[in-house]
């Protein structure tokens, strides 16, 4: 009996070993449609690598979507009000790697900016309620993060705290995330867990000497924000249009919301 019991702990230790050690990948489309209203903007292919200790977040890049894309293409909202948006992608993409043991998320993020962001620390709010994506059970969470209301579809059959973009930090991987009105909006659409491709898990590359930190990046964005926005105001003006008589503005063309006083 003591043989036996030995055995089956042993087999457990190695079970969970082995889970441990295992890489996975998880493929998702990711559709941005800031300020549309809906997901009707521009479907990227995107994908997740990870392990127990890292994960890698890429999008945008030449390799997921079979080259490289450089185009202009209309959409049209619910209202059927129509947008121009210029699709592109890079050889490198946007790139995301969380390590959740140092609460350390390193990017590649807008601008092509390399950011070191020890800032995130998400309040979600775990409910009862499930549904299916694929095999996996999945659970619902929301929360807001960097001015958008978030809902996140997590399964504990891998328990992971990993996500799509900067989304981490549920007890299980993410499967399915959006915010209010699926503007931004991650899918699934398959997952290789365990994976033999283990070495596309990497940090990110980065050429310069140091990281900027958040708090810069946001600086520069509502910087970028604040001089296209009086690029926009000074046509207006020519052509005899009023603008908003509001003296708050937001940023919500980015995927991060930040409020500004004028």
């Amino acid at each position: 009996m003591k043989a036996l019991i030995l055995l089956l702990v042993s087999s457990a230790m190695l079970f969970c070993h082995n889970i441990n050690a295992q890489t996975g990948i998880v493929n998702y489309g990711e559709v941005q449609s800031m300020m549309m209203g809906g997901p009707v903007g521009p479907d990227y292919k995107s994908m997740l690598v990870f392990d127990k200790d890292n994960s890698l977040y890429v999008t945008r890049k030449d390799s997921l979507e079979g080259g490289h894309i450089r185009e202009q293409n209309s959409y049209f909202n619910s209202s059927e009000n129509g947008y121009y948006i210029t699709v592109v992608t890079n050889p490198e993409g946007f790139q995301y790697y969380y390590n959740p043991k140092e609460k350390v998320l390193n990017s590649r993020d807008l601008g092509f900016r390399y950011v070191k962001d020890t800032t995130i620390d998400i309040s979600w709010d775990i409910t009862d309620e499930t549904k299916k994506i694929g095999t996996y059970e999945v659970q619902k969470a929301t929360a807001h993060f960097r001015g958008r209301d978030y809902t996140a579809w997590f399964t504990s059959e891998i328990p992971l705290p990993y996500g799509p973009w900067k989304l981490v930090g549920l007890p299980g991987l993410i499967l399915e995330a959006y915010d209010t009105d699926k503007e931004i909006y991650w899918y699934f659409k398959n997952i290789e867990y365990p994976t033999e491709k283990s070495y596309l898990l990497k940090p990110i590359n980065n050429p310069n000497s140091s990281w900027i930190s958040f708090e810069e990046l946001k600086e520069r964005q509502i910087k970028a924000f604040l001089d296209a926005r009086m690029g926009g105001r000074m046509i207006a003006e020519n052509m005899g249009v009023s603008g908003s008589e509001s003296n708050v503005l937001k940023t919500d063309s980015y995927i991060e919301v930040y409020e500004i006083k004028e």
